[in-house]
């Protein structure tokens, strides 16, 4: 998929949010309908279709290449008002589209100016008819203005999107699904784009969220603004709203760090870690991916550090190896981002790899002997989970056999071709999306190695690899 990136101004308008729907008009050509449910191409045209997990995430007829999103948030009533404009390019004629949106209340859509028909259907689809039917390779924006009281959605690993924090506060971080749940979105990682927030809060209050700050605007209420200039999938997109400490530092290099504490949270100590992490991995894997980083520390328990672009979102309790692997996401999860949610394990096993080498060059473990043990202490079950396609809901669940798969390739094909693979994978994809296939086409071609009896026996096998453990 092309990206094409195109900046679009924000406003710091405080937006009222009406209540009455309009009616959808009636269906149009099948051919001019945007599909519900984004359908993924492989490179040689082949139709690999939605994503298994969650089909009707993302949609068809277009690529987004920015969101503007527009805020005003009162931490007592918990209620959002807000407005996003969604700049896009049509892959087809359109004369219906969606977006992706949970639950909140839509008053007005707009697209290229002029007010459109829209209905809502399913769990989370904003259908859409605008006015007459865009022409395939158009540029146009549509406007959603709405409001409501955003809620969070329930994973089998913990609760994601937005939530109220236990400091009266909000934040809003997580996958499979959290951009949705404040903003319409194609909520498919496939499709990056650029993304700016303006978000207005209470005196005392701040906003934060991905890429640099760019204007803190005082007065009967504070209005920041945030934008990330580099294309950003959904799943990496975060925002917090509450009353932060924040710190501000430079790397080496001078890429600017930003810390946001949330109130009662002493989490100095990891942040100033992060220098030396950036540093390490910059060893393994090249500069930096992005314009700005730093963190956001909340106060609840998470129970799992969300690797948000830039600036990954940590919970109370948060250690130095969520530290790293956050980081570490940055280039194998962000820069390299999914194609589907089935090979989520892939960028999680590497980036938790990326932690064993921290802890065997920092604190002297043995990654070998770290392998050997959990080898030792795996069972039938243990084995039994499939790392290229673990089940809904369970992708994130088999990081503790994939990473022992990365050392047994490290093992399988030796340091020079593992190391190159490690570094040069996330390089030659940056901002692109990959699967499991494509890592096995390439780390074949590193290594000039028949690679699929190792692939048979630790990605798509079922029982232990007893001829590939190394």
């Amino acid at each position: 998929m092309a990206v094409r990136i195109r900046r679009v101004s924000s406003s710091v308008t405080l937006l009222l949010c009406g209540l009455s729907l309009c009616p959808a008009t009636a269906a149009a050509q099948d051919d001019t309908i945007g599909t519900d449910g984004y359908v993924h191409v492989a490179p040689n045209g082949t139709v690999l279709g939605v994503d298994p997990y969650y089909p009707t995430d993302g949609n068809g007829g277009y690529d987004v290449t920015d969101y503007d999103v527009t805020l005003s948030y009162d931490p007592a009533n918990k209620f959002l008002n807000a407005r996003t404009v969604v700049t896009a390019v049509t892959t087809q004629r359109l004369s219906r589209f969606n977006l992706d949106l949970r639950e909140l209340t839509v008053s007005e859509v707009r697209v290229n100016g002029a007010p459109a028909a829209f209905t809502r259907a399913k769990e989370h689809e904003l259908v859409i008819t605008p006015a007459s039917v865009l022409p395939e390779g158009a540029t146009f924006t549509v406007t959603v203005v709405y409001c409501g009281r955003p809620s969070a959605e329930y994973t089998p690993r913990a609760w994601t999107g937005w939530r109220t924090s236990w400091t009266g506060g909000a934040f809003a971080a997580g996958a499979p699904h959290s951009a949705s749940t404040w903003f319409p979105v194609n909520d498919t990682t496939a499709d990056k784009a650029t993304f700016s927030v303006t978000a207005t809060v209470p005196n005392g209050w701040t906003a934060v969220s991905n890429g640099v700050r760019k204007s803190v605007q005082g007065g009967q209420r504070t209005t920041v603004a945030w934008s990330e200039d580099k294309p950003i999938a959904p799943s990496a997109i975060m925002i917090g709203i509450d009353r932060f400490t924040a710190r501000e530092s430079t790397l080496p290099g001078g890429t600017p760090v930003f810390d946001a504490f949330a109130p009662g949270i002493d989490a100095g100590a990891l942040a100033a870690k992060l220098p030396a992490v950036v540093d390490f991995l910059r060893g393994k894997l090249g500069p930096f991916p992005y314009d700005a980083a730093g963190g956001m520390y909340v106060a609840d328990r998470l129970g799992f550090a969300h690797p948000a672009q830039g600036r990954p979102v940590f919970g109370a309790g948060a250690g130095e190896a969520a530290l790293v692997q956050a980081v570490a996401a940055q280039w194998w999860g962000n820069r390299l981002a999914i194609k589907m949610w089935k090979d989520q394990p892939l960028v999680d096993s590497f980036s938790r790899y990326l932690v064993w080498l921290w802890d065997e060059q920092r604190h002297g473990v043995s990654v070998e002997q770290r392998y050997r043990d959990a080898v030792a202490r795996a069972d039938t079950a243990f084995w039994g989970r499939k790392l290229s396609d673990p089940g809904r809901g369970r992708e994130f669940s088999v990081t503790d056999k994939g990473v022992l798969m990365v050392h047994a390739l490290r093992k399988h094909i030796g340091d020079e071709d593992f190391f190159a693979v490690l570094r040069e994978f996330p390089e030659i994809n940056d901002n692109w999306n990959q699967g499991w296939y494509d890592w096995e086409l390439y780390t074949a071609a590193v290594a000039d190695m028949d690679l699929k009896p190792f692939f048979d026996a630790w990605v798509d096998g079922t029982t232990k690899p007893t001829g590939f453990l190394g």
